[in-house]
């Protein structure tokens, strides 16, 4: 698996501590490598082929080898607090349950600063040091307590490394879909998670950024974590081949506490009534999804182990290899249980949000 970062390289390892928690804010620097987990009893990721700071014929060169597999690619930028290993585990499950080939780009979400020390003024209390997972264990009740607090600045921090990032996202999209043009081999979508969709907001305003969407099959846009009041704003500037999905549900404990956090409502739970209309935009409405995941955050990929419903992996299935989520005589509730509404503009996996958007 061909992985992209804009972290700095520690070059004393060849797995994933190879990625650190650094980076240069404001630089479109990319490094690569070939990311692969061995057969062993107790699996390591192991790194090989690693280039710091690629140009553009270097990247384009690894592209082409995928772009030029026998199966559709996926690009995918993950959320808030992943490290390198949960990207690297996450693109995993997706090329098994989709049948496809994924090329994460990894960024430094855990909200270190961009030196990769932690930020000034953090006390971890060791007795309640508790993993920094999500921001799904954040309420009204508990949001002065300091393990909290350390929660929400990491979060905070997060959101600046995106802001900060964002010239790198937009030389990896334009550099795809560039490799994609040259071989017109296999199709590509792209999935953007959480966070990563408010890292998009901001690489959609680089030149070049829009155009590069053009040439993608499908953008979808997953438990967004970025403001929905002015969402059509940016996300009107992406069209593509086929289809934009903007999919949410009121039940996402994380971003329910993003919004208590940052004071709006997120995407990702509810895209309010202001929608994007254009046959190029569909919303998918995912409350009260057959299975879904307590918290309703990550409903895109099962958990080893664990399976989607025929649903949602027939949905996800077509959108992540390039293809409509609805053949042109199929009907609607054959993959919405609750159809569409009239326009199509906005799909039911499951009961309609309590506040209707897109239609």
């Amino acid at each position: 698996m061909l992985a992209f970062t804009n972290r700095a390289f520690d070059n004393r390892f060849d797995n994933q501590k190879r990625f650190t928690r650094a980076y240069s804010p404001l630089s479109d620097t990319l490094n690569i490598c070939d990311v692969a987990l061995s057969s062993d009893r107790n699996p390591k990721w192991s790194l090989s082929n690693a280039v710091e700071n690629a140009s553009d014929q270097q990247i384009l060169t690894r592209l082409r080898d995928v772009f030029g597999s026998d199966k559709p690619v996926l690009l995918y930028v993950h959320g808030n607090n992943n490290t390198p290993k949960d990207c690297f585990e996450r693109s995993m499950l997706l090329e098994e349950q989709y049948n496809i080939s994924v090329i994460p780009f990894s960024w430094t979400s855990e909200g270190y600063g961009p030196d990769g020390s932690d930020l000034s003024g953090i006390v971890v209390d060791r007795t309640n040091d508790v993993p920094d997972e999500s921001l799904a264990d954040v309420n009204s009740s508990n949001i002065g307590e300091g393990w909290i607090q350390r929660k929400i600045r990491r979060y905070s921090q997060a959101k600046v490394n995106a802001q900060h990032s964002h010239i790198a996202l937009a030389r990896f999209l334009r550099l795809a879909a560039s490799s994609r043009l040259a071989t017109m081999k296999q199709p590509f979508s792209a999935a953007f998670h959480s966070l990563g969709c408010h890292f998009l907001h901001y690489a959609i305003e680089q030149p070049g950024t829009s155009a590069a969407l053009a040439a993608a099959h499908n953008i979808s846009l997953i438990a967004g974590c970025t403001g929905a009041e002015k969402h059509t704003a940016w996300v009107g500037k992406i069209v593509p081949e086929r289809r934009v999905y903007i999919m949410y549900t009121n039940a996402d404990s994380v971003l329910m506490a993003a919004r208590l956090v940052d004071g709006d409502v997120k995407l990702g739970t509810n895209p309010g009534a202001n929608c994007l209309s254009a046959p190029h935009y569909r919303y998918i409405d995912f409350e009260g999804a057959s299975k879904m995941k307590l918290g309703a955050h990550r409903y895109f990929v099962a958990d080893p182990g664990k399976k989607l419903s025929k649903r949602a992996l027939r949905l996800f299935s077509r959108i992540f290899r390039s293809v409509d989520d609805l053949s042109r005589d199929e009907q609607p509730r054959r993959v919405y249980p609750l159809s569409c509404s009239p326009d199509g503009a906005t799909c039911y996996m499951g009961t309609r949000s309590p506040i209707q958007g897109g239609g």
